[in-house]
């Protein structure tokens, strides 16, 4: 096993989004044909870019606070992030080797963790990724059905505001312009959630090393060495052989746990992760008090967004409701990974607690309490050090979210 082998759907988004992020710790490079496929995907973003920016100043204002900025802003975060861990390449080559490295052993009960553990998010991953690319689609193909009802348009007439010729623009250069704004809105949303299977891979296989370590400590404490040997005359020299075996294997284990904390292996998927986490909420507050400032600036009431809401039609309503529903499957599987990840790094020693260490000599005593104490220190991805990614946090934000939703309701 390696990180590029164990989880084929991340490098199936890898791929299929054009993100090419790093799959191997040396310096091989992508097929020709991927690095041409990458480029011509960017460039549609690019052109997405330049034609949506100016857009926003020829479309009335509700239409350019509604999809135009949103749009953008969307954009930046992928870009960021991408951004991001590219300049951070070297240290994520360096932790792919580290992973490499503690993959290569020929265990099979790691490989049977890791691949459990991989599999845990797939299905809802796959399911983020459906539901909002074919949201997307279903919103964007709505402006198509024009094209039977007149032979001019004009720039409101896109999904999003955007700017390619001079009004009324004519029936081919407005199918153009709809295919260019689907595909380029499904294409970066396909990048988003390349970047969330990147990190959330990485947080797997830590999280599949805390759990092997656990149970392989728990296996080292069952007393089998003594089973296999009760034939042995001399029970004083079995239980001397048995400490030496179960020190043997817990230096063996303790090296392998060197592995995953001292050589920089969560300190370096924490920086990465706590960086690209301040993105998220730098830009999502950017874009919170965007929108006020926006709507202040430019007169916009709340009874002119709730009567633009009514207006939206029931397959607006319905693709809206399904890429909602694929934002929290989002939320959902980032703060279930990072759970994961604080519970296996707290329960190192909790299954061999309950095996049969008492029975082991003074050295094995004290060598396991230190290992329990040591486990005492949780591994936390905070942003701005106010809120910590976990189950809980994503409970207290559904719950705040549903009271503002209600709020929204009673002044309606």
């Amino acid at each position: 096993m390696n990180f590029q082998n164990v989880n084929p759907l991340n490098v199936r988004l890898n791929m299929i989004s054009g993100n090419l992020l790093p799959m191997t710790a040396d310096n091989s490079s992508f097929p020709i044909f991927w690095k041409i496929y990458s480029t011509l995907i960017w460039l549609l973003e690019i052109l997405q870019t330049c034609v949506l920016i100016p857009g926003c100043f020829f479309v009335p204002k509700e239409k350019a606070l509604k999809d135009g900025i949103i749009g953008i802003v969307v954009g930046m975060e992928v870009i960021c992030t991408i951004i991001r861990i590219c300049t951070c390449r070297g240290q994520v080559k360096q932790l792919i080797q580290k992973l490499n490295n503690v993959l290569s052993v020929d265990d099979e009960m790691m490989r049977s963790i890791v691949i459990q553990t991989i599999k845990s998010m797939e299905s809802p991953l796959k399911f983020y990724w459906s539901a909002g690319v074919m949201s997307i689609i279903a919103w964007s193909s709505e402006p198509f059905m024009l094209i039977f009802q007149r032979n001019s348009f004009f720039y409101v007439d896109y999904k999003m505001p955007v700017v390619y010729t001079k009004e009324p623009i004519t029936t081919s250069i407005f199918v153009f312009g709809s295919v260019i704004v689907t595909m380029s809105s499904a294409y970066i949303f396909t990048k988003k959630v390349g970047t969330d299977s990147y990190i959330i891979n990485l947080l797997l296989l830590v999280t599949a090393q805390y759990k092997y370590i656990a149970l392989k400590l728990s296996m080292i404490f069952q007393d089998k060495f003594l089973q296999n040997d009760h034939s042995k005359s001399d029970t004083e020299k079995c239980y001397l052989n048995r400490d030496d075996y179960t020190e043997k294997e817990i230096k063996v284990l303790c090296r392998h746990h060197n592995i995953v904390i001292q050589s920089a292996l969560i300190s370096v998927l924490l920086a990465l992760m706590k960086r690209i986490g301040k993105v998220h909420e730098t830009l999502a507050l950017a874009m919170d008090h965007g929108t006020m400032i926006t709507r202040k600036l430019f007169g916009i009431s709340e009874e002119n967004i709730r009567e633009n809401i009514t207006k939206k039609t029931l397959w607006e309503k319905c693709s809206i409701i399904m890429y909602g529903t694929g934002g929290v499957v989002q939320l959902y599987i980032i703060c279930s990974c990072m759970q994961k990840l604080l519970d296996a790094s707290v329960n190192i020693t909790e299954y061999a607690f309950h095996e049969k260490w008492y029975q082991y000599g003074k050295n094995m005593k004290r060598t396991f309490m230190f290992m329990i104490m040591a486990n005492n220190l949780e591994i936390k991805l905070s942003t701005f050090e106010k809120y910590n990614l976990s189950l809980s946090s994503f409970m207290m934000i559904l719950n705040q979210s549903y009271s503002i939703a209600l709020l929204l309701l009673k002044t309606n």
